[in-house]
């Protein structure tokens, strides 16, 4: 009886903790859908600790990525998003329209943060050296 009540007990926390990463998610990609609607994206998908924005773009090149992530990703942090919005990211991927060439930044929340509090002119040498390009 008592394993079957336990049981039943980290069930419900399961499920609990489930609906509050679901609802978490479903804010950050609603933000998200937002901040990005000037780059027009074809899709944005979260997945596990990975963003990752498929531009309209034919070939990615630096001088897309390094506005789409400091004013694009990052503003809800600095326009008072919840501490939900980007909790659990690690990595923004931003590819082509083809999802096969881009670049990949490595950083969530607390990246965006520090991007916030820099000058601009050390802004793109912060979001390059913490990037990396991505073929496949």
């Amino acid at each position: 009886m008592r394993n079957t009540v336990a049981v039943s007990i980290i069930i419900g926390l399961l499920l609990v903790a489930w609906q509050t990463a679901a609802v978490a998610d479903s804010d950050t990609q609603e933000r998200l859908q937002v901040a990005l609607d000037p780059w027009n994206p074809q899709e944005i998908r979260l997945t596990g600790n990975q963003l990752t924005v498929i531009t309209r773009e034919r070939r990615m090149t630096d001088q897309v990525l390094r506005p789409l992530i400091s004013t694009g990703v990052c503003m809800p942090v600095f326009t008072g998003a919840p501490d939900s919005y980007l909790s659990g990211i690690d990595e923004i991927a931003v590819l082509n329209i083809h999802g096969r060439q881009g670049y990949i930044f490595s950083g969530g929340r607390t990246e965006c943060q520090e991007i916030g509090g820099l000058p601009m002119n050390d802004l793109e040498m912060y979001i390059l050296s913490r990037t990396r390009m991505h073929t496949n």
